[in-house]
């Protein structure tokens, strides 16, 4: 049986200020597409969202939720790129079940590539990221 693991690439940001708590947004930036000569520029992954998702399938058992009789998964990842490029407070939305989140939330811990932190006028700042995350099994 062929297992097969789809990460959409729809990732969404939201900039913060600088010294202020996680829920102060200030800007929405795709991390795809920062603009650019404006001094604000959503955090990167190095290599793209490709090579983001090539970590992550890596990193994925999907034996896990195979063996669990689970063919099809999906939740929505959050977590916040630090300004040193980390990333912190991992969490999985839309789903209850507990293997689903705990092998999704294992495999984004083992991601070990340091993003290119976001930027607000010239600041790396820290960035809330939200990604979709779905996981299918076919023959």
């Amino acid at each position: 049986m062929m297992i097969g693991m789809l990460l959409l690439i729809t990732f969404s940001v939201k900039a913060q200020q600088q010294a202020s708590a996680i829920n102060q947004h200030t800007k929405q930036t795709p991390a795809s597409n920062p603009k650019s000569g404006s001094g604000n520029n959503g955090p990167q992954f190095p290599g793209g969202m490709a090579a983001f998702k090539k970590e992550f399938v890596r990193n994925f058992r999907s034996r896990v939720l195979h063996n669990s009789g689970i063919k099809e998964a999906s939740a929505i990842a959050t977590f916040i790129i630090e300004k040193d490029g980390s990333m912190s407070n991992i969490k999985i939305e839309s789903t209850d079940n507990e293997i689903i989140q705990d092998e999704f939330i294992r495999a984004l811990k083992k991601i070990k590539t340091q993003w290119i932190p976001g930027e607000q006028n010239g600041t790396k700042i820290r960035v809330k990221a939200r990604q979709p995350l779905i996981f299918t099994t076919g023959k």
